[in-house]
């Protein structure tokens, strides 16, 4: 009957793993169940970061970066089997352009001053050519498609020209121009693959130690136990 109840627990241990740390934690190993849920629950996060942005579930299973390479290595070794013929070849990799993830914008270093007069043009989100040339003269070629954004009325605002960016701070009656950093992140395939692998063999590790079944430590029951132990042992003395 014994044996008939702990296969029980086990199946039963083994459904509730479907919930990573479940089972575990209906075995009486509740430290074991936590870092089966921690470590499935990280593999989530990994997995989510490196597939930002996520529209819909089918970014979080994406691998940009995976296909391009598999076309760039197909590409390559048609190439090669194409080498000594007169017509190239026709496979080309897909172009693949790198998904930067905007995290933080600060301002890295100052660079000039200029007169608060320019104001109302970056409120009106214009670039005037006397501040193009105010630029130029710095050594910062401006293109006139930059475009002015405000960041905060009447103090800050934000000049973007291509991958350069510039603010535009209002400090003591004037304009302070500094060079912008942008804290990027770029999600990268190989950590996603590694998300999987990871979320996948704790879930199973999960699901397989919680059909063994093998219940943890009960230190109630033991001492109960003993208790018993004890008044038999001072009965039988007796």
């Amino acid at each position: 009957m014994a044996e008939m109840s702990t296969v029980k627990r086990s199946y039963l241990a083994m459904l509730l793993s479907i919930v990573p740390g479940m089972g575990q934690l209906y075995l009486r190993k509740p430290l074991k169940g936590l870092i089966l849920f921690l470590g499935v629950s990280s593999a989530g996060a990994v997995i989510y970061i490196s597939s930002l942005p996520v529209n819909d579930w089918r970014d979080l299973v994406r691998f940009d970066g995976l296909e391009t390479w598999w076309k760039s290595r197909q590409a390559g070794i048609e190439s090669r089997e194409n080498a000594g013929k007169s017509e190239p070849t026709a496979v080309k990799a897909k172009e693949y352009h790198e998904r930067d993830y905007h995290l933080y914008t600060f301002d890295d270093n100052f660079l000039f001053r200029i007169d608060a007069q320019f104001q109302r043009h970056l409120d009106r989100k214009s670039i005037s050519e006397k501040l193009l040339r105010i630029f130029k003269d710095n050594n910062i070629l401006l293109s006139k498609e930059a475009i002015v954004s405000i960041k905060k009325p009447n103090t800050r605002w934000i000049i973007s020209d291509g991958n350069r960016t510039y603010a535009v701070r209002k400090v003591d009656g004037q304009l302070n121009i500094f060079a912008v950093k942008n804290l990027m992140y770029r999600p990268s395939w190989k950590l996603k693959i590694s998300g999987f692998i990871q979320g996948i063999a704790f879930w199973i590790y999960a699901v397989f130690d919680s059909w063994k079944g093998r219940r943890g430590f009960n230190r109630r029951a033991l001492k109960k136990k003993l208790k018993k132990t004890e008044r038999d042992s001072v009965e039988e003395s007796e």
